[in-house]
């Protein structure tokens, strides 16, 4: 692939060979399970990852969270969140609350309903990434792979030079 790349390209082939290997592996791998972690939630509680997301981290700041801080704890954009809790509403697991302090702003609190079906699909997701995840990896190789993870993460944030 990477050969191939580089002939497309006209760049050399032994400066994508260094990387493009460990780089595929990433990207196949992450496909593989998000896809398998998706279809355990789906199937066993009924959620979609996304809203998994939102249910778990509402209980785990609490029960609630302003809305601004929800969409930037699960990557979403405010309209795309909106959306979401629209859906999540009417299926009884989240509602909103308009902030007093602030008449622009909202809060998602988790129903009864939703404290619970987070409760269940954790423990459930968590058994589920221990076999897939936890038990497939010994304690340094997780160490390696946050380190790495932790390495490679910071320069997704760096800003790039311009091209000069």
């Amino acid at each position: 692939m990477s050969s191939t790349w580089a002939k497309m390209t006209g760049m050399a082939a032994e400066s994508y060979d260094r990387w493009m290997p460990a780089w595929l592996s990433l990207v196949r791998t992450h496909a593989q399970l998000w896809e398998q972690v998706e279809a355990q939630m789906r199937e066993d509680h009924g959620l979609t990852m996304v809203r998994y997301d939102v249910l778990a981290s509402l209980a785990n700041a609490g029960g609630r969270l302003g809305l601004s801080d929800l969409a930037s704890s699960i990557l979403l954009s405010q309209s795309g969140l909106s959306k979401l809790l629209d859906r999540m509403e009417l299926s009884g697991l989240v509602h909103r609350d308009p902030d007093p302090r602030d008449a622009r702003a909202a809060f998602a609190t988790l129903t009864p309903r939703g404290r619970s079906t987070a409760r269940q699909a954790r423990q459930g997701h968590h058994d589920f990434l221990k076999h897939v995840f936890g038990d497939a990896l010994d304690d340094r190789d997780l160490a390696d792979l946050a380190r790495v993870m932790t390495r490679i993460s910071a320069c997704t944030f760096t800003p790039r030079a311009p091209d000069e």
